[in-house]
């Protein structure tokens, strides 16, 4: 996931050189969830395991350089395991690690090529406990104005976005989604709104 400045209207400073910030984020929470890990570069998906035999998700979609995390739901009693691989028993020994009340979380950063890389638990994988990383290209985004009107375009990624506008850099609440060009699936955004240069943020979100 790429962190970006730019301005609105503007083009992102990693594209060429403007003033005014503009950000995008990779992911459904806007927050740290593990201390020394940042949220926006890189992000940390979440996956939860609890009495039911799945992975909450099952399918965890990130880019190269994020982190996937699995986490123990509170009153959990069934013990559990993530290990890398796709056939029940036979770890492909990437990790292999127990989730229970003494280990409830472990986290591993995913620097593989973009591909699938499935997982299952030991104890409960014949009964369809499953999942899988997908790792994507990353996401690459430009941004461009004229005549006032702000367009926001990106490549990479994979699922459906969400793009969000705030006129503060902490995002607060409340926020209101808005969908891309075409629909969630859509790879650009168009504001028609109109700014001053520099007073408005994006946030770019996959998965939401």
């Amino acid at each position: 996931m790429q962190t970006l400045g730019g301005a609105h209207p503007g083009i992102l400073k990693r594209v060429l050189p403007v003033i005014g910030p503009l950000l995008l984020i990779v992911g459904g929470e806007s927050r740290a969830v593990e201390p020394g890990v940042d949220i926006a570069t890189p992000r940390v998906a979440i996956v939860t395991v609890n009495n039911t035999i799945s992975f909450i998700p099952t399918s965890t979609v990130v880019e190269p350089g994020d982190y996937v995390r699995w986490q123990v739901a509170p009153g959990t009693s069934l013990g559990h395991t993530t290990t890398s691989g796709e056939i029940c028993g036979v770890t492909t020994g990437l990790w292999d690690v127990n989730l229970n009340s003494v280990t409830p979380k472990f986290t591993r950063q995913f620097n593989e090529a973009p591909g699938d890389i499935s997982y299952f638990c030991r104890p409960h994988c014949f009964s369809n406990m499953r999942g899988n990383v997908n790792v994507t290209p990353p996401i690459v985004a430009t941004a461009a104005a004229a005549s006032g009107i702000f367009t926001l375009t990106w490549s990479g990624g994979s699922g459906l976005y969400k793009v969000f506008r705030s006129g503060s850099p902490a995002f607060p609440a409340p926020l209101v989604p808005m969908s891309p060009d075409g629909n969630d699936a859509g790879t650009s955004f168009t504001d028609f709104v109109q700014p001053a240069p520099g007073s408005a943020l994006f946030y770019l979100v996959i998965n939401e």
